[in-house]
């Protein structure tokens, strides 16, 4: 059963298709672009293309960075009560921090620390923002120095993890390796 949005939405696709096919407004990429010129999107934000191929073309552009990059892509792990990266971690930020150069629409770089719930606060929030601040330094060596790159540190604060905090110590600290972590944001040209 086909409800009365769905139907809306492929009435409205299928008139900017028309619109912007009579108008002849489709590049050599067959993007769909409306009368005026400009890249049909949509309801998502996606842009209409009529042909799916990985040729460059008007929406391969800012928006696209933050698809290519993911959440998980853009968060870095470290060991419990440490601020030092492993190989690992170094490699996800080597991979990082090439997209992040190479692209031209992202303005900013906002990186923030996590650090777990053991231990006390004062101190959880003085490793999260070292755990950045590695970040920062180890993008830094990578080419990220001319760019607009913002640490802080939010201690305990925004836990991805529900643990028991009867469980042993070592099974405690496994638990919550989650939230020992850096996470990358991408600011972007709108």
């Amino acid at each position: 059963m086909i409800n009365l949005k769905k139907v809306s939405l492929l009435a409205s696709v299928s008139a900017m298709l028309a619109t912007a096919a009579f108008a002849g407004e489709t590049n050599h990429h067959d993007v769909v672009k409306d009368t005026g010129g400009k890249v049909v999107h949509s309801t998502n934000g996606n842009c209409v293309i009529t042909r799916w191929e990985n040729a460059v073309n008007e929406c391969t552009g800012h928006r696209d960075i933050r698809s290519r990059l993911t959440v998980e892509q853009r968060t870095v792990y470290f060991d419990f009560n440490k601020s030092t990266l492993n190989a690992h971690e170094k490699k996800k930020l080597d991979e990082v921090s090439k997209i992040i150069i190479d692209s031209k629409e992202v303005e900013s770089v906002d990186i923030v620390g996590y650090a777990d719930m053991i231990g006390k606060a004062s101190y959880n929030q003085k490793l999260s923002t070292k755990r950045a601040q590695t970040v920062k330094s180890y993008l830094a060596t990578k080419g990220l120095k001319t760019r607009n790159v913002n640490v802080k540190g939010l201690g305990e604060a925004n836990s991805v993890t529900h643990c028991d905090e009867k469980l042993a110590r070592a099974d405690l600290i496994n638990c919550l390796a989650a939230d020992r972590r850096v996470e990358i944001e991408l600011n972007v040209k709108e």
